[in-house]
């Protein structure tokens, strides 16, 4: 039974995790599925493509998205939302070779990981959801997930216009405002910033009308939709909310600006696209008693779990 998943954020796999653990902690690099023809994630990286197993991959990845001291149960619900992810991506390529992005992956290569403590935590939440991954309606999910929250995660239906994705809604995450990173402030100078503004949307505008003529439109939780420009009441220009968060590295598209002479000002709540499971918010509800499951079930509404044999 091959049915795999899509590569916005790479993720993992399913397969006999208990034998294939046992040869990851063995550093050894191989793996049949089921008598099949064995499968392998194709990763690019910098150097070129890493071939590896589906197991190995999520362990490597699972370490490279969820710090090592967050409650076993959050990393089961983030191992699961990965394996997910390669379900899906597999559905969508097919073959017996899954081509994906290495991000994050550089420093497992041709590393023995037998007697790495820090990986243990990883593995072992891969090996306890063996098999696992979560669907809608029997299809596997688009399992997004992200850092931390501005208080809420966001409604695919309202922000995107789409039904494809009843399960991404909107849910409390008031926690999340306890984590250290929540609020955070970027600077950007207003050469620095009018040079990136014009990169986008032409030069043919002048530096005040450009620094006085831009509108942000937000979504009901607070996340920047749109970023729009205004010349004399005419919109000369439009960005998406997070296309501009990422042109001026900031940290989510939850924000607020601070204009001065010389610079704009970056008030920032929260880390990451807000769409999915906050993994801060997993972690919470994880230290609260929450099983896996149960946190899987709180972000992605009307989901189930399903398994690979």
């Amino acid at each position: 039974m091959f049915v795999f998943l899509l590569p916005y954020v790479c993720a993992c796999l399913w397969g006999h995790v208990g034998v294939e653990t046992d040869a990851l902690r063995a550093g050894k690099h191989r793996e049949q599925i089921d008598g099949q023809e064995e499968f392998r994630i194709l990763a690019d990286m910098k150097w070129g493509v890493w071939e590896l197993s589906p197991e190995e991959y999520l362990v490597y990845k699972l370490e490279s998205v969820m710090p090592e001291n967050y409650e076993k149960e959050a990393l089961k619900a983030q191992a699961v939302l990965l394996r997910t992810e390669v379900i899906r991506a597999w559905q969508e390529q097919g073959g017996d070779r899954l081509r994906i992005s290495g991000d994050g992956l550089e420093k497992w290569y041709e590393t023995d990981t037998g007697n790495d403590v820090n990986i243990l935590p990883y593995t072992e939440a891969v090996e306890e959801t063996k098999g696992l991954y979560l669907c809608y309606q029997g299809d596997p999910i688009q399992a997004s997930y992200f850092k931390i929250s501005n208080g809420r995660t966001r409604d695919a239906a309202k922000v995107w216009r789409t039904d494809k994705y009843p399960y991404l809604t909107s849910i409390s995450c008031e926690q999340d405002k306890a984590a250290q990173e929540y609020h955070s402030e970027v600077t950007v100078s207003k050469v620095n910033y009018l040079q990136e503004i014009r990169s986008h949307i032409g030069d043919e505008y002048s530096s005040q009308e450009l620094w006085e003529g831009m509108q942000f439109v937000y979504d009901e939780t607070g996340y920047v939709t749109n970023v729009s420009f205004y010349i004399e009441k005419e919109e000369v220009g439009k960005m998406d909310g997070e296309a501009f968060r990422y042109l001026f590295a900031l940290p989510s598209a939850s924000f607020e600006t601070e204009l001065t002479d010389t610079q704009i000002i970056f008030h920032v709540t929260g880390v990451g696209h807000g769409f999915g499971m906050s993994q801060y918010g997993a972690n919470c509800k994880a230290i609260n008693g929450a099983n896996f499951d149960e946190i899987l079930k709180e972000f992605f509404f009307g989901t189930e779990l399903a398994k690979i044999e």
